[in-house]
């Protein structure tokens, strides 16, 4: 067991962090790619908020819960050392909880199939129909001009006060207020792009063999 100086708090985001791809963009761009396009234009545009997007995108995915997962577990992909990277932290008595914008239904599933699924995960989810998939997040104590659906921040806070260094591995866009909470950032994708125009200081990762070994020389950790 670590000494509880040196345990550290992990944060990690699902979709595109510990898949290889994001998972909700696999299912718009099978089953409703126009309406991707559609939705991510304003985004980016800043006319409707994350949560808003993700609401025009899935009305339009029309399929049964038994037919999205199907097709995600065919095509989603876990990062390389993500597996490896859990069992060290699990060792050694560090503590993980996985926080995502996207849907508890397709993490459970993916996290089940890689012997995962014991895993604490905090998310919003999704029902699945053939006349539309409508998504639910849960309510948020603060009214945030960002509406990524779930308030990362939040969760965060809720685990703490933290005894040894508070660690965050993301992606995109719904990572960027969290992240900034961390003594240890690990980007990629949008987050590293947002993190670089703001100046904060972050670690590069492509995978999460990559992430041990940063940490481990870091804060000495084993």
């Amino acid at each position: 067991m670590c000494d509880a100086a040196r345990q550290l708090f992990v944060v990690c985001d699902f979709d595109g962090t510990i898949t290889t791809q994001d998972t909700l963009d696999l299912l718009v761009n099978h089953y409703a790619p126009d309406s991707w396009q559609r939705a991510e234009e304003r985004l980016l545009a800043g006319e409707i908020s994350l949560l808003q997007a993700m609401e025009e995108e899935f009305r339009q995915v029309r399929a049964t819960e038994q037919e999205a997962l199907a097709f995600l577990l065919s095509a989603a992909v876990i990062r390389p050392g993500f597996a490896e990277f859990v069992r060290w932290l699990e060792e050694a008595d560090h503590r993980l909880v996985i926080v995502s914008a996207g849907f508890r239904v397709v993490i459970d599933a993916v996290l089940a199939r890689a012997g995962l699924g014991h895993l604490h995960v905090h998310a919003g989810d999704a029902t699945f129909t053939s006349a539309g998939t409508l998504v639910s997040y849960p309510p948020a104590a603060v009214d945030c001009v960002d509406a990524c659906g779930i308030c990362k921040v939040e969760i965060i806070a809720a685990h703490g006060p933290f005894s040894g260094p508070l660690v965050y591995v993301g992606d995109g866009y719904s990572d960027r207020c969290a992240a900034r909470e961390a003594d240890l950032i690990f980007a990629r994708g949008g987050l590293a792009a947002y993190l670089t125009a703001e100046g904060v200081p972050f670690e590069p990762y492509d995978d999460f063999f990559q992430v041990k070994l940063a940490l481990e020389r870091r804060y000495g950790v084993d």
